[in-house]
């Protein structure tokens, strides 16, 4: 605990902060810095992130924020069984995916790229039923 007041405290590099659910006074979100401000950020209002090297864009139902962390930070921090990595540079919310194929996913009105190393977890996961000539 000590050494994350110090990162704290020494670092404006961390965007934001994650530890693990338990004494957490708002488990369901996180904070972002925006505009000068910690800005609460629901899980069921993430659509995904894309990560783009030292910044990650998280795109909402309310909006668009870029925040400087990696996307490794985001999937760490996320709860895994809400939030899955479909490719290298790309994280969605699991119950916001409309459609899938094997390049991309669909999750409201915006295409997601899927990486191939991903597809298979992604196909492996969801229940499907087939029409004999997929």
């Amino acid at each position: 605990m000590r050494e994350l007041l110090e990162r704290i405290n020494n670092s404006e590099a961390d965007e934001f902060l994650v530890e693990s659910n338990e004494g957490l006074l708002i488990p369901d979100a996180i904070f972002i810095r925006h505009a000068g401000s910690l800005l609460k950020v629901r899980y069921s209002d993430i659509l995904w992130l894309k990560g783009d090297g030292n910044y990650t864009t998280l795109v909402s139902k309310t909006g668009v924020y870029s925040v400087r962390n990696i996307l490794k930070d985001f999937e760490t921090a996320l709860p895994s069984k809400e939030f899955l990595r479909i490719h290298k540079s790309y994280i969605v919310r699991i119950e916001e995916i409309e459609a899938i194929n094997v390049k991309e996913v669909k999750v409201q009105k915006d295409l997601v790229p899927v990486g191939r190393t991903y597809y298979a977890n992604l196909i492996n996961g969801i229940q499907k039923l087939s029409s004999g000539n997929d």
